[in-house]
């Protein structure tokens, strides 16, 4: 696997490889986002958009998109995306 190309942003919107991993394909990007901006009912909202039981998958969710998260490919551990759902 060739690393990922941290100085090229279109590259960022191209691939997503942790919403493709997704069986609902939350648009994780724009979850995290949020999330990071704190506006938490926006984010729930764009969760519950591919997934209208978000509460429930948040604590069932066997995480498919952690390992396929490309933050491993820069650093050495994913973005703990299911956690952030809680």
């Amino acid at each position: 696997m060739k690393p990922t190309d941290i100085k090229n942003p279109s590259y960022f919107h191209k691939v997503v490889d942790c919403q493709w991993a997704c069986p609902a394909h939350t648009p994780v990007p724009e979850y995290i986002r949020l999330i990071a901006q704190r506006k938490y009912t926006e984010a729930y909202m764009v969760n519950w958009e591919s997934n209208v039981f978000p509460g429930v998958l948040g604590r069932t969710c066997d995480r498919p998109c952690e390992p396929a998260c490309r933050r491993v490919r820069v650093e050495e551990t994913p973005v703990a995306i299911c956690r952030l759902k809680r």
